[in-house]
């Protein structure tokens, strides 16, 4: 019996041995557990961290312009749309200096005149709005109307953030009219004369399939193509292509933007091409012997980095050659008739032909060459017009050319340059310029009559059409050339804000420079853009 009794005992002892062990177990796992939660607690604080700083990094670099932007993880769109309706813009602003410029006009397009012009004169420093790009502001929008057709539009116009006022090229011709060209301010012919909208301005349906129809104020096919392949971005103060619209506008800066025109653009791979037309065009002088007409075509392909495109274009009635304010004699004999404001105009049908292309270099070196050339020919107009039309800008002509061009003049440009992203924020662009005309006189004194304003009768001169074959700068229709070359840094700190300066340099002979006070400038340039 009492050794059974020590059994029981033993056993019990045992059994509460074994509940120690097994409760001081459980009690350890507990305790490892709330361990383990701690740690996984702080593991998720610090993903969290991490994500947050991702995000913050993935922002930061949306924000850098988009040749050195990295590709975020997530996208941010900072655009300003609204329904479909998006605000856009550009304000560049800057000063510069000229070895022979004219003093700052606030209504010229460019404020200053950094290319070689007749009225250059004197060494000037002035602000240089517009620098690199032209100051513009503008809304956009598009609608679904069915599937795959949307309804478009967009209304812009372009500014001087200097003085707040819209450009007036005309206007700024007229302001020197009687001035010698000593005392001339910047001045120089436009499509941009005042209007509330400058720019483009259209409605129209975009399809992907049939392509794009506008219909209002386009742009000129030429136009487009230069700003697509001229390494300077068609800038008024390094590219004699973008500050002179004479290339833009197939011979008149007055049509590098189209009124009362219909514009049709179509893309299938890598294939695209275009049509643009805009209707005779009268002005509001009710002379129906003045028409004003431009046809154009377009067509190119891009395939990998290879960019080609050709343009052509036929254009009637063209105003091509206000080119100068009315001196002080001119002045004297159109004020009876058409007060101060008036100005002297000729006019032409002209053909244009342009081929552009660009390669853009995939790799290590980050480098795009772009080269066009432009063939323009000008001849007398077929439907010639008398002093006193008005424009559709409400300019009055009061002294009118119809007979400038005894044989054709052939007017060409030619352009070779690259854009080099030399940093992540560092782009050098660069680019040299050739333009030269032949010699059109044919050494003729012929009789030429000179309309007059009502009541007043018609006179007859004696007008030498230019010696022929010349090369000299003796006339206007002798062959010339001009030469300009150029280099921007521009340092760009967000795809919002960039700084840039650069220097351009032009010289020029013969014909080209006929009445000119100067034969070359030297023009640097630095300014700051704000872009949304």
């Amino acid at each position: 019996m009492k050794k059974q009794l020590l059994c029981a005992a033993a056993a019990l002892s045992l059994a509460g041995f074994a509940g120690a062990a097994y409760a001081d177990e459980v009690s350890d796992l507990k305790t490892e557990a709330k361990a383990l939660q701690r740690q996984n607690e702080e593991l998720n604080k610090r993903l969290a961290a991490i994500e947050k700083r991702q995000k913050l990094l993935d922002a930061r670099a949306a924000d850098l312009s988009m040749p050195v932007k990295a590709a975020p993880i997530v996208p941010v769109d900072d655009s300003l749309c609204w329904k479909g309706i998006c605000a856009y813009g550009v304000i560049d602003v800057g000063y510069g200096w000229q070895a022979h410029g004219m003093p700052y006009n606030a209504l010229d397009p460019s404020g200053v005149n950094e290319w070689l012009t007749k009225g250059n004169n004197r060494a000037t420093f002035a602000a240089t709005p517009n620098g690199l790009s032209q100051s513009t502001i503008g809304l956009k929008g598009s609608t679904e109307l069915l599937p795959g057709l949307n309804g478009i539009f967009k209304i812009e116009t372009g500014f001087n953030p200097m003085s707040g006022t819209l450009p007036n090229g005309e206007a700024s011709i007229y302001q020197n009219n009687g001035l010698t060209q000593s005392a001339w301010t910047a001045n120089g012919d436009s499509s941009r004369n005042g209007q509330a909208f400058n720019g483009q301005a259209y409605v129209g349906l975009s399809s992907p399939l049939y392509g794009t129809v506008t219909i209002g104020r386009n742009n000129s096919f030429l136009l487009d193509e230069i700003i697509a392949y001229d390494p300077n971005g068609a800038s008024y103060a390094f590219s004699p292509i973008g500050f002179s619209g004479t290339f833009g506008g197939g011979g008149s800066t007055e049509v590098a933007r189209l009124d009362q025109s219909i514009k049709w653009t179509w893309n299938y791979g890598p294939v695209h091409a275009g049509v643009l037309y805009q209707v005779g065009n009268y002005g509001n002088s009710g002379n129906s012997s003045w028409v004003h007409d431009d046809l154009q075509g377009t067509a190119g392909f891009s395939y990998q980095g290879l960019s080609v495109d050709a343009t052509g274009a036929r254009i009637r009635g063209m105003i091509n050659g206000i080119s100068s304010p009315l001196s002080a004699t001119q002045q004297a004999g159109a004020l009876p008739a058409f007060g101060p404001n008036s100005l002297a105009a000729t006019l032409s049908d002209n053909t244009d032909a342009m081929v552009t292309a660009k390669y853009k270099f995939t790799g290590p070196v980050k480098l795009e060459v772009m080269a066009g050339y432009e063939w323009m020919q000008f001849a007398n107009p077929s439907n010639p017009a008398n002093s006193g039309f008005v424009s559709n800008y409400g300019t009055t002509f009061s002294f009118v050319n119809n007979a400038a061009y005894p044989n054709d003049k052939i007017l060409q440009m030619a352009w070779i340059g690259a854009k080099w992203q030399a940093t992540d924020h560092l782009v050098v662009q660069g680019a040299y310029y050739h333009y030269w005309q032949n010699s059109y006189g044919n050494g003729a004194i012929n009789a030429v009559t000179t309309s007059a304003p009502a009541g007043a009768a018609a006179s007859t001169t004696k007008t030498s059409f230019g010696v022929a074959g010349c090369s000299s700068n003796y006339s206007p229709t002798c062959s010339g050339y001009i030469d300009s070359a150029s280099l921007v840094l521009d340092y760009v700190f967000t795809k919002h804000f960039d700084m840039y300066a650069g220097v351009m340099y032009t010289t020029g002979a013969g014909g080209l420079v006929n009445g000119y006070l100067n034969s070359w400038n030297v023009s640097p340039t630095a300014g700051a853009r704000y872009s949304f």
